[in-house]
């Protein structure tokens, strides 16, 4: 689930004060910039939620493969495979791989 987010300047959010900028941030991840950089999010806490719930889930079902792989009890996985369990890109795993391998 990829969530958009508004990019707002400090001084915007300053004006329009903590509840509108809490209020935007019930639609969508608000992102405080200083000079057109981040420095820092308000989110929701439900949205935060469920992205420490996937992360969670992500980081168990890496140890578990690891731990199956260890264990051998588990046939070895094609790169699809792996990505399809754990809810991941496979372009972009390919990708960032490729990166990885040219020094990115």
């Amino acid at each position: 689930m990829t969530t958009s987010a508004l990019r707002m300047p400090i001084s915007t959010a300053a004006r329009k004060g903590v509840s509108a900028v809490a209020a935007s941030a019930a639609e969508h991840r608000v992102v405080l910039t200083s000079l057109g950089r981040p420095v820092a999010v308000v989110d929701s806490a439900e949205r935060l939620d469920e992205d420490l719930r996937r992360l969670r889930e992500g980081t168990r079902a890496v140890v578990d493969a690891y731990a199956s792989a260890a264990a051998d009890r588990e046939p070895h996985r094609s790169l699809a495979e792996l990505c399809d369990r754990l809810g991941l890109d496979e372009r972009a795993v390919r990708e960032r791989a490729a990166a990885l391998r040219d020094g990115a």
